[in-house]
């Protein structure tokens, strides 16, 4: 990872050397509490043991500042893409498509890791993880629709009987009686 980045926050600061694990290395803005660090970097460091994953840490609350603005990377200046982590009102991280460096906000590395996420990254960023929050998202607002609709106990009790449903060998024809006039 270069250590000669400058931050794009205010105090465009320059960028300190920091360890995210042992042999992980990223750079660190004291100013706003950013990091960036190469997918190379991180690629190279599970290829050592796939299995590989950062210290647990310990902490009960770990406070997560995501900025809301898109950022620019702070080795070629082109806008990042957001990527989510989680469905909902979670935070995301930022990648530059062209470098291959993730940006993450005060916080953010440190809720990877405890959330066992940190080892995972590839999986994080890939289309396929993307896709699935995003359709996590239509399901929960589709939900919480359906819940004001018809009330809590109907939704309920609809889940129940989708989940007797699911255990049964000959479910569609018992669906089927259930269209039934």
């Amino acid at each position: 990872m270069n250590s000669n980045l400058k931050c794009s926050c205010s105090a465009h600061a320059s960028m300190q050397p920091v360890a995210l694990a042992e042999a992980l290395l990223a750079v660190h803005c004291t100013d706003c509490g950013g990091m960036v660090m190469a997918m190379d970097d991180w690629r190279a460091w599970k290829a050592v043991d796939p299995a590989r994953e950062p210290h647990a840490i310990d902490d009960d609350v770990i406070e997560v500042f995501d900025a809301t603005s898109v950022r620019h990377c702070p080795e070629c200046d082109r806008l990042m893409q957001r990527l989510r982590v989680s469905a909902g009102p979670d935070f995301r991280i930022d990648r530059c498509i062209a470098c291959q460096n993730l940006w993450f906000d005060q916080g953010e590395w440190r809720a990877l890791v405890s959330r066992g996420l940190a080892g995972r990254l590839d999986e994080l960023l890939s289309d396929g993880w993307q896709r699935r929050l995003q359709t996590e998202e239509v399901r929960e607002v589709r939900l919480a629709a359906l819940r004001r609709r018809y009330g809590n106990d109907c939704i309920d009790e609809l889940d129940r009987i989708r989940a007797w449903l699911d255990t049964q060998p000959h479910r569609d024809e018992l669906l089927a009686l259930l269209r039934a006039d």
